[in-house]
């Protein structure tokens, strides 16, 4: 389902960041999101990326600042609204084992009030490529089949706003690069794509933009092959990298040794 136009706003954050114990996770941010993004949130184990995700997601993260969508303040929405604006896939893949996969791909679409939450279900996990396990109980799952029905969960959510934490880490080859189509066909129906991603290549190819977070609390924002440049790489990371580009023109980031 395609977002109707008045879904097609700017995530604006301003003065934002997680706090994790009292502590700010990083210097404040303040930027403009624009519908269509697909951003990738990177830097080394530990900075916060995933505590920001779930902040600008209100789930449970403290946070300061404001993250506001189409002027809408997230932090003051009621959690009934902000479930029709924003979704969100975190690391963790616990949900009920009893349940069947469609059923849980259907508290997706039930937490947003879509018309035909059970259009939605079944579009979702057809795009997910997972509609042949939609009887299976979640605990018979491996891991990278419960990340892609927990994919599909937010799909049936079907928000303007998708915050994927690690999207692909459990996910083979085939998988990975299904789960980039997704991301990017996202992005091109307008709607604002947020994940924090390890493999820097996945970012190259991915993403429009790239938020890189470094250890010390700076960030950086702009095109995913300026901000991964091999200076700033080096500096978050300490490792000499190389942009290489295949025949194809898709790009990879190797270390230098």
């Amino acid at each position: 389902m395609i977002p109707a136009p008045s879904e097609l706003q700017p995530l604006e954050l301003d003065g934002f960041g997680a706090v994790r114990g009292s502590v700010a996770l990083s210097d404040p941010l303040s930027m403009r999101i624009e519908p269509g993004t697909v951003l990738g949130i990177v830097g080394p184990n530990g900075v916060g990326k995933s505590s920001l995700l779930g902040a600008i997601a209100h789930s449970g993260v403290a946070s300061y600042g404001t993250a506001a969508f189409g002027g809408e303040d997230l932090g003051r929405s009621r959690a009934k609204r902000r479930a029709q604006l924003v979704s969100l896939m975190a690391q963790d893949h616990g949900a009920p084992g009893e349940l069947l996969v469609r059923e849980l791909v259907g508290v997706g679409a039930w937490a947003s009030s879509r018309e035909d939450p059970h259009a939605t279900v079944g579009s979702a996990l057809t795009r997910a490529g997972i509609a042949h396990l939609a009887d299976r109980r979640y605990a018979t799952l491996s891991g990278g089949q419960r990340q892609l029905v927990q994919l599909a969960r937010v799909l049936a959510q079907n928000t303007p706003i998708v915050i994927l934490d690690e999207p692909t880490s459990a996910l083979d080859l085939a998988h990975q690069r299904a789960v980039e189509q997704i991301m990017r066909g996202l992005g091109n129906q307008g709607r604002i794509v947020i994940a924090a991603i390890h493999d820097l290549s996945l970012a190259l190819n991915t993403c429009t933009r790239v938020l890189l977070l470094d250890p010390g609390g700076a960030s950086h924002n702009g095109a995913p092959h300026e901000v991964l440049g091999a200076d700033r790489v080096f500096a978050a990371y300490g490792v000499r990298t190389t942009i290489h580009t295949t025949p194809q023109g898709r790009r990879i980031l190797a270390a230098d040794d």
